[in-house]
Order: C-alpha cells, then structure tokens, then sequence
C-alpha cells in the first residue's frame, strides 16, 4: 500500500481519477467547483486539484474528495480494484475487518511534514489557501479532511478523530466536537472538568487511510486510529513527538499544528453547512467553542492541503426513454386531475422498472397538499408501488437527493401511509406465482399494497427550518460560466 498522501495520489493519477484546476479562488469558488463536479459528472467523480491559486502562494494546492469514487476507496482500504461495485467493496471489506489486529504507531527520526517548522510570531495559519466552503458559512474551515490529535491522561489512549476545525486567525482554530464523540470525553472529562488546558494537535493531508479511520465510527473507544491503520495497512503509521504538546504527530502529513484548549477560552465558531446538507445546530448563529491556541506549525514544502466538502448530495441520472414517457404521462395525471403547484415529476423507470417508484415535486400550497398529491400519484395505472413527494427544491430525477429528502424532513410515524388493495396485475413479482394461478379460470383482480412517503417539510412550521446549505443560483450560475471558460466542463 501507499506510504502517505504523495504516493496515493500518484497512483491514482494512473488510473485518471485526479483532476488539475488552475485559478480558482478559495473564496467559495472551490467548494462551488467540487459541488458542481459531483453533480454534472459520471461517476467516477474525479479527485479536484486546485493549483495556482490566487492570493497564496503558487507551491501550495488543494485536494478536495479525495474518496470519491468506489476505486479510491478500494485502494485505500488495500482491498481489490477489480471489476467492484458497492456490495463486491462492502463485502470485501468485511472480510478484511475479521483479520485485521491493531497495531501501535512507530517513532520516526527526521519526519518529512518537518520540512518546514514555524513557532511563536512565526505562526501564520493564513498563508494556507483555506476554503471558505458555502456562502452561509461562519468562516473558513481548517478542518474537513483532517484528523483531530488528542490523548487521554490517565490511559495514554490516543485519539484522532474528524471534528470540524474552523480558522479563527492566524493562530487560532475554533473545534467543534459533538457530545457523546471520543474527542468530546477526552476534552470535557479529562480536561475541562479538571480545569485543565487540553493539548490538541491537528493533522491535515493525512495519509488517505488514516483520515478514514478518523471518521470511521467502528473504531472501538480505546483503540488508538493509529493503530487501527497500521491494522489496515499491515505495517505500523509512522510518528514524532510534537515539541509543545509531546502528542505523537503523523509523520508523512502535508500539515500539522498543535497547541492546546483552556475551558475559559472560548471562540464563536460557525455556522458551517454540514453532512446532513443543513446549517443543523442553530441555524445561522454561531455557538461558543474551545479555542485552540496554536503553538507550532510543521509543513512539508509544496503543502497539500485537503478538503471535505460537505453539501446536499447529487450527482446525474441518465435519461431514458422510458422513464420520459412514464414521466411525462403521470405529470399530466396529476395537472387534469387539478392538482396544483406541480414542479417535477420523475418515475425511475431506469431503475426500478416501469413505474414502481415514483417522485413528485411540488410547490406546498396548503395543508395535506403533499397527502393529497401522494394518493393520486400512487394510482397512476401501473404499479406505484412507492411513491414519494419532495419540494421544489428537491430534483425528483436525482434519485441521492430525493432519499436525502426522505431521511431528514419527516418523522416515520407521520410521513408513511400504507394504502392496502390497491390495483395490480400478473406481472407483479410480490405475488405468489400460486395466487396468480389460482384465478385463471375465474379471474379475480389482483391487488397489492402501496407507499406513500411525505417527504416534505411540515408546512405549520416550514417558515422556521433549518437553512440549508446549498449554493445560490448566482455563485451556481457564475461558477459553471468560469468553469467552462476555463474548459473544465
């Protein structure tokens, strides 16, 4: 397997899954062009390389979904790039977990994130091309791709997890690390509740398996995710002692700072638009957060710094003729049967099979409008066996949205409805070739149950959700005309 960061990405430039960008600006063009990429270009959805970026200097790039795609993560997790798909990975990766057994980080002399040491007035955490990631954004986020560097003071455990990390100034990060998170009872428990200052280090363009392990929630609590990767890996993750905190640092990173948080020090961090595709923790307000105070900064020459960018999933979905007609005609249904503010309308012919799963878009006009579009929907006179209503806002031919739709905007309990003999037909594959048969000589009406799921937002209080985090039309707008420009797309 690759050693660090380099190296994996010289492999994966063989296989062409790295794309090089020239001239975007870290304000908010960057995280615009990855949006943008996920969601116009077939997958494999390349790996985005910002060079030459304007305002920093020109040896400093960054990297952003850096696993984006199933190969890239197959080579990261050392399983086998052939011929995979989704549940081919997952088993693999499965299989591997049986056999993997920790193993404890190595001390290195002379580590190669050393190249360049700065401490004291020295320190200044803006000359890295930080992105500013959404418009709504409290400010810019050191930390998305990263790994956050803690150790529990009575066990030595060493803890590297993934907790959003802001930039407060030139030597000052915001961390906002949720309760109940390893991190969190590391801070709260060992440190704060003590009264004690906390040493923190973070890690970014860490080796593409560590950063895994940092996010990965199987890693059990105890277990170091040093060790974990060097279980991955099959060969130990190579360390130094930081010179501020004594932490044990990653050696082959692109960056690294460390410093220390006090309880009494305490910055406004966000809002941040996060994985859930909404500003969720106060909306648009920023809330208090340890604040670290960075004390030594270590970076390799030519730094990579590297990116997560968090938004609303999308990505394209092929047209086919089939699923134009099937749309086409329930559209219509739903317009001569008089309901209104129809926006959008999707059946996913091309992956569920004529008209099984069906999304409508709508514009909320009144109470029980989604219910009501809903039932009429689920008749369409073919087999409706789901049928899902969105907003607006929500592309119906997008089938990543449209389940992200489902998962955040409604409580189970009230957005399903089951409708029982409904109509069917002979060619329904949940009935039993034994009741099919039963009524060929008399022939009796075949009936089936249908979904509906409301996945909108509850009109009574529609005005007061979340802001999401998604890009204006203006910034998509100016975005996609540089990129063309620029002959990206």
């Amino acid at each position: 397997m690759h050693n660090d960061l380099r190296e994996w990405i010289a492999d994966v430039e063989k296989f062409g899954e790295i794309k090089h960008i020239s001239g975007f600006d870290s304000n908010l063009e960057m995280g615009a062009v990855s949006e943008i990429t996920a969601r116009i270009m077939p997958e494999p959805v390349p790996a985005l390389m910002f060079e030459n970026i304007p305002g920093y200097d020109s040896s400093f790039r960054t990297l952003f979904g850096l696993l984006g795609s199933m190969r890239r993560v197959a080579k990261t997790l050392g399983l086998s790039e052939d011929e995979i798909n989704r549940m081919n990975l997952l088993h693999q990766w499965r299989e591997k977990m049986q056999q993997i057994k920790p193993l404890d980080p190595v001390y290195v002399n002379n580590p190669a994130v050393c190249e360049n040491v700065e401490t004291g007035a020295d320190i200044d955490l803006l000359k890295f091309p930080v992105p500013l990631f959404h418009e709504h954004d409290g400010g810019r986020y050191f930390g998305t791709c990263h790994g956050v560097i803690q150790m529990d003071p009575d066990s030595g455990w060493v803890n590297v997890g993934t907790y959003r990390s802001m930039l407060v100034d030139k030597n000052h990060v915001a961390l906002h690390i949720l309760e109940g998170q390893h991190g969190s009872i590391i801070m709260n428990n060992k440190y704060f509740a003590h009264n004690k200052k906390m040493p923190v280090a973070i890690g970014v363009g860490l080796d593409p398996t560590l950063w895994f392990s940092s996010f990965n929630t199987g890693v059990p609590m105890g277990i170091s995710e040093y060790a974990y990767t060097g279980g991955i890996k099959g060969e130990p993750v190579k360390v130094f002692k930081g010179e501020y905190t004594g932490l044990p640092l990653p050696a082959d990173a692109e960056i690294v700072i460390e410093g220390e948080c006090r309880v009494d020090d305490l910055v406004n961090e966000g809002p941040f638009g996060e994985w859930h595709g909404y500003y969720g923790n106060l909306g648009l307000q920023s809330v208090p957060e340890p604040n670290m105070e960075v004390k030594a900064v270590y970076y390799r020459n030519n730094p990579i710094f590297t990116c997560q960018l968090p938004t609303i999933p999308c990505f394209d979905l092929s047209n086919l003729p089939i699923a134009i007609g099937n749309s086409e005609g329930l559209w219509k249904r739903l317009e001569n049967a008089g309901i209104p503010g129809i926006k959008g309308v999707w059946v996913h012919s091309e992956i569920a099979g004529d008209a099984l799963f069906v999304v409508v878009s709508i514009e909320q006009q009144y109470p029980g409008h989604a219910r009501e579009t809903g039932l009429i929907a689920s008749q369409y006179p073919r087999q409706g066996r789901y049928t899902i209503v969105v907003e607006e806002d929500v592309d119906p031919s997008d089938i990543k949205q449209v389940i992200w739709a489902i998962a955040t905007r409604g409580k189970p309990h009230e957005a399903i409805a089951i409708l029982n003999q409904c109509r069917s037909s002979s060619a329904d594959p949940t009935i039993p070739l034994e009741e099919k048969l039963k009524y060929t000589v008399a022939p009796k009406p075949l009936v089936n149950s249908r979904v509906i799921i409301d996945a909108c937002r509850p009109l009574t209080w529609k005005k007061d959700w979340y802001p999401m985090a998604r890009m204006s039309e203006e910034l998509s707008d100016r975005i996609l005309r540089k990129m063309k420009d620029a002959s990206i797309i």
